[in-house]
């Protein structure tokens, strides 16, 4: 899903309006070892994994 996550950036398919900080927060201080999310790095890491999880059924890789 990270991959997934990573690709739909990379592509700019993805717009975040700017009154949701804590996500744009979230992708900015996201931490990933070998494609695993480092959590306790990661600010709002919930926010990120439902971000992931709503791009789950589409796939841009």
């Amino acid at each position: 899903m990270l991959s997934n996550l990573h690709a739909v950036v990379l592509k700019q398919y993805l717009a975040i309006d700017p009154k949701y900080d804590k996500l744009i927060t979230s992708l900015r201080t996201a931490y990933t070892n070998e494609l695993s999310l480092g959590k306790d790095q990661t600010s709002y890491s919930d926010l990120l994994d439902a971000l992931r999880l709503a791009l789950k059924a589409y796939n841009f890789e």
